[in-house]
């Protein structure tokens, strides 16, 4: 148990250090804050589960392209709405605001098309009980992709 609990942190762990590492070069290189890269992270993590759940792809080779995915998201983005705000000088308040806008418009258009309920992508088969004591059991022996 002490190992599945480890494992699990350290995969926490490195997906939110991943996140920080993004907000950080993103800030860096233009010098706002991009409010909608966490959105671009869970855009990709709805394209692999949809390539994973409805083209019946091995759930590795789904992450690998929805990180492709993610980051011609983050392409158009950039092309689409901050590029530009960029050729006008903009103040960096419209970038803010255009950030949030596009949060809210991609957060919407995932909650139109996935529903608002809570979805898991799990490999590997079930040891133990199922899942119903109200929170999160990671009861599965690979990697348990969802809570």
């Amino acid at each position: 148990m002490f190992n599945q609990l480890f494992l699990n942190g350290i995969i926490a762990g490195s997906i939110y250090a991943l996140i920080a590492l993004g907000f950080t070069i993103i800030y860096k290189t233009v010098r706002f804050f991009h409010f909608a890269h966490g959105i671009v992270y869970t855009a990709g993590a709805y394209c692999a589960y949809s390539l994973s759940i409805s083209l019946g792809i091995n759930p590795i080779i789904s992450f690998f392209l929805a990180s492709t995915f993610s980051a011609l998201l983050g392409i158009v983005i950039d092309r689409a709405v901050y590029l530009p705000l960029r050729k006008s000088n903009a103040p960096a308040l419209v970038f803010l605001i255009a950030s949030f806008g596009v949060f809210i418009f991609i957060q919407n258009l995932l909650q139109l098309i996935y529903g608002a309920q809570i979805l898991t992508l799990r490999t590997g088969t079930v040891q133990g009980r199922p899942p119903n004591s109200g929170g999160c059991y990671n009861g599965y022996s690979d990697t348990d992709f969802g809570c």
